[in-house]
């Protein structure tokens, strides 16, 4: 498990890159929502105040945006590759 320093690379893009590659598992099958989510959703989850995502609609997260260390060890648990898909996502955004 590595921490992956996300400073400068706007949250709301991580957010959105992580939950639109998360699985829906257990009980979250009752909640799932097949939309991915958008930019404007993303930012406003994080405009609210919401910085910690265990569950969202249905899909497995398990990651903090508190800060600008995120890791992805539960994400990774329950998804798969977290951390690679977030290293992957910045450098192409950052393009």
């Amino acid at each position: 498990m590595e921490q992956i320093d996300i400073s400068g690379v706007d949250k709301a893009d991580v957010l959105r890159l992580l939950y639109n590659s998360a699985r829906t598992q257990g009980l979250g099958i009752f909640h799932h929502v097949s939309e991915e989510m958008t930019p404007q959703e993303a930012q406003e989850l994080l405009d609210a105040g919401q910085t910690y995502f265990d569950y969202h609609k249905g899909r497995v997260m398990k990651v903090s945006l508190r800060d600008d260390n995120l890791s992805t060890a539960l994400y990774d648990r329950d998804n798969g590759m977290g951390e690679r898909r977030v290293k992957r996502g910045i450098r192409v955004s950052i393009r």
